[in-house]
């Protein structure tokens, strides 16, 4: 068989080809495996975490919001809108919670990725006839609960979906991204079983849950609570007619206590322990995270102590 024959050819021909495939990778190398980390801006405490364990060393995560900062309250700065714009991915908790979202979205254009992480998760909605619902807020019934992240079954779903959405994005990291959701959800798995075992201590007729506003729904569905919220999914007024059908129920299930939340207004809640009579529990982290407890597991973990502790009265 003759050989190929390459006009010139000889020691400086062929090392020159060699250093070209050394300094290229392959004559055949995929190009988006070259790329640089992802760039992932998030817009809620709960889904930085889920980017960065998703994504791994695979992702830069820049959180437009703090742990501490009020969700509903939140409005991008031009700063904010700026790291959007030049970042690969917007990371979203969806499900309606990020109001001006529509509106971020249109000034984004087309060159960042916009993924609504809370899409993975059944959604949960606020009725009187949802037996998750001891009483609902008349002024919010039928809206959508946009709290999903308080269901560890739910923040699995979205790791798995997160994973999927960073993989169309970035086909080089794709089998990486599976990866790392499937090792989180091993975590979370470790998590649920913990979490089952200390809500087990609460006897199941006594798993009435009293909070500042409607941000617990997803928490009541996994683990067999009764909701009883004093405001709405998005806190607001409370009129005097609610107030009294929330009173109505806790007297009628004897609820030994009621749970005021970080960054929600006590004043309603607390006009109801003092009418009533019944314990004020420990805050709880209803619509993210906190300073204390910036990590999903770490927030799950503080509101399950709470609840336990505040239900069954020990220390």
């Amino acid at each position: 068989m003759p050989k190929l024959a390459i006009k010139g050819s000889g020691p400086s021909i062929w090392k020159a080809l060699i250093l070209l495939i050394i300094g290229t990778g392959s004559f055949f190398a995929n190009p988006v495996s070259s790329r640089a980390a992802l760039e992932v801006a998030t817009l809620h405490p709960m889904v930085t975490d889920l980017a960065r364990e998703v994504g791994g060393k695979h992702v830069i995560v820049f959180p437009l919001m703090n742990p501490g900062e009020d969700i509903h309250n939140f409005r991008p700065s031009s700063t904010d809108m700026a790291k959007a714009r030049s970042a690969d991915i917007l990371l979203a908790s969806g499900k309606g919670l990020e109001l001006y979202l529509p509106r971020l979205r249109q000034t984004l254009g087309g060159s960042t990725h916009v993924i609504e992480a809370g899409n993975a998760v059944r959604s949960v909605k606020l009725s009187a006839k949802d037996a998750l619902f001891a009483c609902c807020p008349e002024h919010a019934a039928g809206s959508i609960d946009p709290h999903w992240w308080h269901s560890i079954s739910g923040m699995k779903r979205a790791a798995t979906y997160v994973a999927r959405e960073f993989g169309k994005i970035d086909p080089s990291n794709k089998e990486a991204f599976a990866y790392n959701a499937k090792n989180w959800g091993k975590q979370l798995d470790k998590l649920e079983t913990w979490a089952k075992r200390e809500i087990s201590k609460i006897p199941r007729s006594k798993r009435y849950l009293v909070t500042a506003h409607a941000a617990f729904g997803y928490f009541c569905r996994e683990f067999g609570f009764r909701s009883i919220p004093i405001a709405g999914p998005s806190e607001g007024n409370v009129s005097s007619k609610y107030l009294a059908i929330a009173i109505g129920e806790i007297r009628k299930n004897s609820v030994p206590v009621a749970f005021p939340e970080v960054n929600a207004n006590p004043r309603a809640l607390d006009s109801i322990i003092k009418t009533v009579g019944i314990r004020r529990g420990k805050a709880l982290i209803a619509d993210g995270s906190a300073s204390s407890a910036s990590t999903y597991r770490a927030f799950m973990e503080h509101n399950i102590k709470v609840i336990v502790s505040g239900l069954t009265g020990a220390p």
